[in-house]
């Protein structure tokens, strides 16, 4: 239970550390009494929420210094683990698809998370305090303790915005007194984020998009309708943009996209780029171009849009495509078959310092560019 009666909004500072992993965006929390500081990862395309613990007894990875101590739960006085009968554990293995995960001599309940990308947490569901950047502690906040880890980060581990009740978000936010976040990722990781739960800062040059519950999935989706390059649409059926929705995924750094638009943007980007003297890189897979001239020039990229229902996503060309390596400059764009074939996704590096709004209450996607 939270320990105010209402918390108007909470905020907190997001980081960018490529020494801590690359094209991932950190936040820190705090669990346990007393307090133990950890760094994690905001990942709105998933729910449940874990860190590594320090009880990690079968795949551990090297925690940085500066993402805080492993948690040790037996060193928190307000630390429990979850019941196998218990409604937390049987709502978290029904959306996990976990079959059986209890040790009953315990009565411990456990998880099993595993990601798109092979990686993968497993450990014993549990429950203690959390405190937020604002002091404000949230009790029995459930999150699971890694005990088998495979991540390729040196961070503490991740946090959930997805859409079930034990995501970090649903959990602080049902205190809160507007159902919301918001936050914005900094294109130079000089610079600051800022990630908001709860009443946000209304903006008149906010841009908003339906807002949508994904089918089969804890995450939040919108609806493409149609994609140009240098304001021509591409040479596709616009039906093919309808029959899948697009996942808001922070923690993926590319966009993946239906193959037959891939392909569709690919021609017209290689048509625009070639004019002016690039060539196309080898990987067919991926949308690359190397200078003939030995140095790119960033006003000879395309601008990129994708249309929404209501709104329109104008990617500025920093957005759309990015430094590879030295003079060669690649799409954000990937087919969807070089990721989770089937599903389409907005990765963070296409809405970098855009200020991004979930307004869970009227269910609206909110987008503006240059906001950090």
């Amino acid at each position: 239970m939270m320990q105010t009666a209402s918390i108007p909004a909470d905020s907190s500072t997001v980081i960018g550390d490529d020494s801590m992993r690359k094209n991932k965006y950190f936040m820190g929390i705090s669990l346990g009494t007393p307090p133990v500081f950890n760094l994690v990862t905001i990942d709105t395309g998933s729910t449940l929420s874990w860190v590594q613990c320090k009880n990690c007894q079968i795949k551990c990875y090297v925690q940085a210094a500066n993402a805080g101590q492993m948690f040790n739960p037996y060193n928190s006085s307000t630390y429990s683990k979850i019941g196998c009968s218990t409604e937390a554990c049987n709502g978290m293995h029904m959306d996990l698809a976990v079959e059986y995960g209890c040790v009953e001599e315990d009565d411990a309940c456990l998880y099993s998370l595993r990601y798109g990308s092979g990686e993968y947490s497993v450990g014993y569901l549990g429950k203690d305090r959390l405190t937020l950047a604002s002091n404000r502690s949230i009790d029995n906040f459930i999150f699971g303790c890694g005990e088998d880890n495979l991540y390729s980060g040196v961070n503490a581990g991740i946090i959930g915005f997805g859409t079930k009740s034990y995501s970090f978000f649903n959990q602080v936010s049902q205190q809160t007194d507007y159902i919301a976040f918001s936050y914005c990722f900094p294109r130079n990781h000089e610079n600051e984020g800022a990630l908001t739960i709860g009443p946000y800062a209304r903006d008149l040059n906010l841009m908003w998009t339906k807002l949508i519950y994904y089918d089969h999935k804890p995450a939040y989706a919108i609806q493409q309708l149609d994609m140009m390059v240098n304001g021509i649409r591409l040479e596709i059926d616009p039906y093919i943009y309808t029959s899948q929705m697009t996942i808001v995924d922070s923690g993926t750094a590319n966009t993946y996209i239906l193959s037959p638009v891939f392909d569709a943007l690919d021609k017209a980007i290689t048509k625009e780029m070639q004019a002016k003297g690039y060539a196309r890189g080898w990987d067919e897979r991926r949308i690359c171009f190397i200078s003939n001239s030995g140095s790119a020039n960033w006003n000879d990229f395309p601008t990129v849009e994708m249309k929404l229902i209501r709104s329109t996503l104008k990617l500025p060309v920093e957005n759309a495509f990015y430094e590879s390596s030295n003079n060669v400059i690649c799409s954000t764009f990937l087919p969807d078959d070089a990721g989770v074939r089937g599903v389409q996704m907005l990765g963070n590096r296409a809405i970098r310092s855009f200020k991004l709004v979930f307004d869970i209450e009227s269910m609206n996607f909110g987008f503006k560019a240059g906001a950090c």
